[in-house]
This record gives C-alpha cells, sequence and structure tokens, in this order.
C-alpha cells in the first residue's frame, strides 16, 4: 500500500503543481494586462491634463484681453461724461444768452411801438460770447 500512497502523493503533488504553475501564469498574465492598462490609462489622463491646461491659458488670455476692454470702455464712458457735461454748461449758457436777446428784443420792440424809433443800444458790461468760444479744444 505504500507504493500506492506514494503514487497517490506523487499524482496529487503533480496536479498541485500544475494548478499552482497556471495560477502563477494567470497572475502574471493578469499583473502584464493591469500594467498595460495603466500606461495607457495614464498617457490619456496626461493628454487631458495638457489639454485642460492650453484651455486655461486660452481663457486666461481672454480674460486678460477683457479687462484691458473694460479698462478702455471705462476710458471712452468717462470721457463721453466729461464731454456731456460740457455740452450739458455750453447749452445752458446758450439758453441764458438766448433769454438775454429775446429780453433785449423784448425791449427794443417796447420802444419802437413806444417812440417809433430804435436808438442806438447801450454798450453792456459783459460781451457776448459766441458758442464757438465757449466750446472746450479736445
Amino acid at each position: 500500500m505504500s507504493e500506492m500512497d506514494t503514487t497517490r502523493t506523487i499524482t496529487l503533488l503533480r496536479a498541485l503543481s500544475l494548478v499552482l504553475g497556471l495560477l502563477a501564469v494567470a497572475g502574471w498574465g493578469a499583473f502584464a494586462y493591469v500594467a498595460a492598462s495603466s500606461a495607457e490609462a495614464k498617457q490619456r489622463l496626461n493628454e487631458q491634463v495638457a489639454e485642460l491646461k492650453r484651455g486655461q491659458e486660452q481663457l486666461m488670455s481672454e480674460r486678460d484681453q477683457a479687462k484691458a476692454e473694460v479698462v478702455t470702455l471705462r476710458a471712452s464712458r468717462d470721457q463721453f461724461v466729461a464731454d456731456r457735461v460740457d455740452a450739458q454748461a455750453q447749452l445752458t449758457v446758450a439758453r441764458e444768452e438766448i433769454m438775454m436777446l429775446q429780453k433785449q428784443l423784448e425791449q427794443l420792440q417796447a420802444r419802437v411801438s413806444a417812440t417809433g424809433s430804435v436808438r442806438a443800444p447801450a454798450p453792456s458790461s459783459s460781451p457776448a460770447r459766441s458758442p464757438a468760444r465757449s466750446q472746450r479744444t479736445r
């Protein structure tokens, strides 16, 4: 019986060795597959990181351009506001001059209707301003 036990043990050991060998080959195969998959995934991630960096740089460039445009637009707006204030001041002066001239016209018309003739007007203390002189040079 000892020979039968020995043959049986040898067969069992061979089967065990075969199973362990197959498991080792399968393990190394799985390791190689995972390593290759990991390298591919790492490559894809590196490409995505590079693409995201390019996108970030483009967005930062666009942001800087937008900031520069905002500065330009603010300067233009400030110039337009200053021009508007000047125009309003000129308009106010022109309206005052129109009112003064209308008063003088009414006075002259009143004199004409009262006397029938017109005398030369007395020189005023402040010279009349023309709109061309009151405009600011730009």
